[in-house]
């Protein structure tokens, strides 16, 4: 029974993978719930697309991985999309000044941010999914200085995102990757 070749490795390699791009893959995510059914009151727009992204790219990266067992890929699509949206929030808050903030709560809440979010997810053709105004406004924001600030502020690279998004998405990939199967393995000793 000497499996030494564990699935930690296999979780670091996914984790760094994930966490390393807090900021491309995560910021420029699908959407996760429809503004409806928000998932706790002060998580904003901009955290849970920023959640919603890093979910996604775990799920591919999951998907991606070779060494990968399906029930290790069917917890990683099981991971809501708003796994990391509290802590992201925060990250926000302690970063990002008020303006900021408010400029990408507007776009990421508006009605282009959440068809920008659904299309950045879907890998669609921006010139089939936008009109030519769309995407100028799109790219706009996404060229701003507060996206900007946000892209620097939730890369792992940053102390404070490695520790607040970190700190609750390694735990949820642990216990996707704890047994190599994806089943939890045994009665936690130890």
């Amino acid at each position: 029974m000497p499996r030494a070749a564990s699935p930690l490795p296999t979780l670091v390699l996914l984790a760094s993978a994930l966490l390393a791009p807090f900021a491309a893959a995560a910021l420029e995510p699908a959407v996760a719930t429809p503004a409806a059914a928000a998932p706790a009151a002060g998580i904003g727009a901009t955290a849970r697309a920023v959640s919603a992204g890093i979910v996604a790219g775990i799920r591919q990266g999951a998907q991606q991985d070779r060494n990968a067992k399906p029930a290790q890929i069917a917890c990683a699509r099981a991971l809501a999309d708003d796994a990391v949206a509290a802590p992201v929030q925060q990250v926000i808050e302690a970063s990002l000044d008020a303006q900021d903030r408010a400029y990408l709560e507007a776009f990421y809440a508006s009605p282009l941010g959440v068809k920008y979010q659904a299309a950045m997810l879907s890998n669609a053709d921006p010139d089939k999914t936008f009109s030519a105004e769309e995407w100028a406004q799109a790219k706009a924001a996404m060229a701003s200085p507060a996206y900007q600030k946000l892209r620097a502020a939730t890369v792992s690279s940053n102390p404070l995102a490695a520790q607040k998004i970190g700190g609750v998405l390694n735990p949820l990939l642990g216990e996707c990757f704890k047994d190599g199967d994806g089943k939890g393995g045994g009665s936690g000793g130890g």
